[in-house]
């Protein structure tokens, strides 16, 4: 679709449309994040190819698919979200800031909290915040009414995530979320979710590595890059198995373990990189293999999350196959399709590797609840590596 540029005014200078930024404003609405998602998605497609729309014609063109899909109550919070004036100020040791309770729903969907709840604390928090007649509230005193609030409308483990997470944001340790699966699992999306929820700026795809290594070296050095990962035995060179990389009969095993083994240092030079320069980031592909790489020697450095995905249905991952070519024209479901054997066997190796070394596997049968799974699996870790002690409100 082409880009959309919002003004004030017809004429006027404006800015491009991002969807995040409409997802945000649907949250500080209190619009759960689905819905938020949902509306976003449907008010992009409405616009069609328009180069430019006012602020006024999006606000209304919001406003009705919200009344459309989620009643006349929704569109009324919205509309009177986007008219408030009313700021209130965060002062930190740190400067000062706009209370946003967009922000505040993203650091509460990051503690994994379901969006019904979430929804009810953002609201609780917010009407404290706005009676107290103060314009200015410390970041320490918001903290303790978001804990207070949590305690009230969530469980135990809930706010014992939170107060861990606190913890964990006041150090400098990265967050390394690794994200594996077959083709047709699901990551990219799932990763792009998540990437919202931790605020997580840095993405890697090992799709990415793959391209990029195979273009810089001659194609007899890596000869399986040329193919997919289910189709990489097509490039197998002639001779020994190379010094290092498990030996096996079947073709299909022997040709993505060679991809991998051409992809390795890239994938561990990325996770390095993040450790060095203690950014968080996250990896996702079918050549993540965690059980393959150094987590033990990264986790005293980092926060590091590894998770395979699976579809555990052939017909679905099939229909999951054929939705990727309907959203990515230019990759034909049809060579998929035919290959589905194949992709099948891969994700069964798959998963048995990251069932030897308990690696966490996830079923994706939806977005929602795969993301709230791994966001789970996150704050485990980080519970783990930062135990909640209430005196972080302090």
């Amino acid at each position: 679709m082409a880009k959309i540029i919002v003004s004030k005014e017809p004429g006027g200078d404006g800015v491009p449309f991002l969807k995040g930024i409409l997802v945000q404003s649907l949250l500080a609405a209190g619009i759960p994040f689905q819905d938020a998602y949902a509306t976003t998605q449907a008010v992009r497609r409405s616009l069609g190819n328009n180069k430019t729309v006012t602020t006024a014609e999006l606000k209304a063109c919001v406003a009705e698919r919200l009344e459309q899909d989620l009643g006349p109550d929704a569109r009324q919070t919205y509309e009177a979200e986007v008219d408030r004036k009313q700021e209130i100020i965060v002062s930190s040791g740190r400067g000062k800031s706009r209370f946003s309770t967009g922000i505040l729903t993203r650091s509460l969907d990051a503690c994994g909290i379901d969006s019904k709840s979430v929804a009810t604390v953002v609201q609780r928090v917010q009407e404290v915040v706005q009676t107290s007649g103060q314009p200015e509230i410390s970041s320490a005193a918001l903290r303790r009414l978001i804990y207070q609030a949590l305690g009230e409308h969530c469980s135990t483990e809930v706010t014992r995530h939170y107060l861990s997470r606190l913890q964990f944001a006041k150090t400098t340790v990265p967050l390394i979320i690794l994200v594996g699966g077959a083709t047709g699992t699901g990551k990219s999306t799932v990763s792009t979710e998540l990437a919202y929820r931790l605020n997580i700026t840095r993405t890697q795809s090992t799709d990415m590595m793959r391209e990029i290594i195979r273009n810089y070296l001659a194609p007899h050095v890596v000869p399986t890059l040329a193919y997919s990962s289910f189709e990489a035995w097509r490039g197998l060179p002639a001779g020994p198995v190379p010094s290092g990389q498990r030996k096996t009969d079947n073709p299909l095993i022997a040709g993505y373990l060679n991809q991998y083994s051409n992809i390795e240092m890239a994938l561990q030079a990325t996770i390095a990189r993040a450790v060095k320069e203690r950014h968080d980031i996250i990896i996702e592909g079918v050549h993540v293999l965690p059980a393959e790489l150094d987590l033990d020697n990264t986790g005293k450095q980092a926060v590091v999350v590894p998770v395979m995905l699976a579809v555990t249905n052939r017909q679905r991952l099939a229909d999951q196959l054929s939705w990727r070519s309907r959203e990515q024209p230019d990759r034909a479901s049809s060579r998929y399709l035919e290959q589905l054997d194949a992709i099948w066997d891969l994700q069964s190796f798959l998963l048995n590797r990251a069932d030897q070394a308990h690696i966490r596997v996830i079923a994706n049968w939806t977005v929602a609840d795969t993301v709230r799974e791994i966001l789970h699996e996150v704050n485990l870790r980080v519970s783990e590596r930062y135990p909640p002690d209430p005196k972080i409100l302090e």
